[in-house]
């Protein structure tokens, strides 16, 4: 037996040392445990069938041409627009006039020494610029909040997306912070093959944290798979969601309830959730938000609107950036807050769907939406023609 030249002895010799650290080291089962009782009535979800609140803020200025974007396409946005227009969202969504107190009425019942996860849609990350991410300005923004008005260490704030590598050039360099990354592992060294199958670090599976599913999830080769929580979000007491104003290819959006498909870790120790695709998509999407971990720890909803991507996969031109004919051939420029992932959803699906109505392209499902709101997840509501709703308390704030 040969691992890349290792020999079969060197590579027991190397399993069992790093078997004797995990168990010395590991106290995921305790401490997990804890933090999700700790957390047990902090959920977005209390008063979930009450009228739920969706913020948009739109900068006129935090993009100075929509014709002209530049390469890379960061580079266009204003710093300095961004954070004033993150501030004052949190001020206005919370109905508070200092922005300590604002964040501190998010993060419920935040104590010094707390861990914040923050998970952005870094699905196209591989792609380089050629389509739209969070924006890594947009993260430095909640980033430097966090920390200078908040007063949280950055060695207490985690960035994860476990599907992808998180490259300097694109992200880290544009955080001003010395945070945590938290990234995929792959299994193509001999380092990696022991972490992945020892559970070892935030990246790899809390055992104690299975997603239940209603649906079997299968590979390809009929072989069951069960789905974890990671530890990155089981060691945490709080949990910011920064999705994209996005199109799916297979359903209307994939905003923050999907985002959460970059969280999942697999039984297989694939790191990519192709298993979760297919028939089971729906479901899965509403089982995985359905998470304790996931439920009780998600203090916020931040989602990136700036550019939007209406068309992922209907073109070669898909999800390239470009303006909206719904906002009057403009980007959308905006950012979107709630602390309901459904209502979120659903007023980023009926922009999307308003959207492509007016292309002329085809309209997806919305199942899932209604799915979640049925297991109490948060509201749900499509109005694409006017984008007006009843049951969710939609507004915008313009600067």
């Amino acid at each position: 037996m040969d691992f890349n030249g290792i020999s079969r002895r060197v590579f027991l010799k190397w399993l069992a040392l790093a078997n004797i650290f995990f168990l010395v080291s590991n106290n995921k089962t305790s401490y997990g445990q804890k933090i999700l009782r700790d957390s047990a009535h902090d959920s977005v979800n209390e008063g979930t069938l009450a009228r739920s609140r969706v913020l948009r803020i739109h900068g006129s200025k935090v993009i100075p041409n929509a014709n002209f974007v530049s390469d890379p396409y960061l580079d266009s946005i204003r710093d300095d627009k961004l954070e004033e227009m993150l501030g004052e969202g949190v001020k206005e969504f919370t109905q508070q006039k200092n922005l300590k107190t604002a964040w501190l009425d998010i993060l419920t019942n935040y104590k010094k020494g707390d861990k914040v996860a923050i998970k952005p849609n870094f699905n196209f990350l591989n792609h380089g610029y050629k389509f739209t991410i969070t924006s890594p300005q947009l993260i430095n923004s909640v980033v430097k909040q966090l920390i200078e008005t908040v007063g949280i260490s950055p060695q207490e704030i985690f960035l994860y997306d476990l599907c992808k590598k998180i490259p300097n050039d694109i992200v880290r360099n544009r955080i001003s912070y010395p945070i945590n990354y938290v990234e995929r592992m792959d299994s193509k060294t001999i380092v990696d093959k022991i972490r992945l199958r020892l559970y070892y670090g935030l990246a790899s599976a809390d055992l104690d944290a299975e997603i239940k599913m209603r649906e079997s999830i299968i590979d390809k080769n009929g072989s069951p798979i069960k789905c974890y929580i990671p530890k990155v979000v089981t060691q945490a007491q709080h949990l910011i969601n920064m999705p994209l104003l996005t199109n799916h290819i297979f359903i209307a959006n994939s905003g923050s309830l999907k985002n959460h498909y970059g969280t999942v870790r697999f039984s297989n120790f694939h790191s990519y959730p192709g298993v979760l695709h297919g028939g089971v998509l729906d479901k899965a999407i509403v089982e995985i938000n359905s998470n304790d971990h996931i439920k009780n720890k998600t203090r916020i909803i931040i989602a990136d609107g700036l550019f939007g991507v209406y068309d992922r996969g209907d073109s070669n031109e898909g999800g390239k950036k470009k303006p909206w004919r719904t906002f009057n051939n403009d980007l959308p420029r905006s950012i979107f807050m709630s602390k309901d992932p459904v209502a979120i959803d659903s007023v980023m699906a009926s922009i999307i769907i308003k959207e492509r109505k007016a292309h002329k392209l085809n309209i997806l499902s919305t199942e899932y939406l209604r799915d979640a709101m049925d297991s109490r997840l948060g509201i749900h509501e499509i109005s694409e023609r006017d984008i007006k709703f009843t049951n969710i308390q939609y507004s915008t704030l313009s600067l």
